[in-house]
């Protein structure tokens, strides 16, 4: 019969493996797997809050006045925002529905994923001829944002209008 380390750990385990076998079918744990980041309402709410805060910067910077955040396009940017997180598309919403329920004669509206602050946000819409012409378009007076954070990271709706 032998002694050293390893004869010793394979009686170990032959008695450990008897044990299970005798006490029936074993419950396997697992370490629970990492949950996905999901933002408090304080951090989005920031998000939302800096865009706009970044947004009416640049306005000014440019002689253009500053934009009023309103129910109705924050509304449709919440609703439009949560739609691109869940299911993943990327895309622009009709805005007809827009212009009609926030009673306004002008709309626009700005995406963008992935990016991790407000402050990228709007420096990628900036460099985004489309983007940069709707947040200095004299004619828009308001605005909505919506950021919800996704399987890509923050998705970021912003939906301007005149009224």
């Amino acid at each position: 019969m032998r002694f050293g380390p390893r004869a010793l750990g394979r009686r170990l385990g032959g008695v450990v493996v008897a044990m299970l076998l005798a006490l029936g079918p074993a419950v396997v744990a697992t370490a629970p797997a990492a949950e996905a980041y999901t933002p408090s309402l304080a951090t989005k709410a920031a998000y939302q809050a800096r865009v706009i805060q970044q947004i009416n910067v640049v306005r000014w910077r440019y002689g253009r006045g500053g934009l009023r955040s309103t129910y109705c396009p924050t509304w449709y940017a919440a609703r439009w925002a949560g739609y691109l997180a869940r299911t993943g598309a990327f895309y622009h919403q009709s805005l007809y529905p827009i212009l009609r329920a926030c009673r306004a004669n002008v709309a626009a509206e700005n995406l963008a994923r992935g990016y991790p602050n407000a402050d990228r946000v709007v420096a990628a819409w900036m460099a985004s001829p489309g983007h940069r012409a709707n947040i200095l378009d004299r004619r828009l007076t308001r605005i909505g944002v919506a950021a919800v954070y996704g399987r890509g990271g923050w998705v970021v709706a912003a939906d301007f209008t005149r009224s």
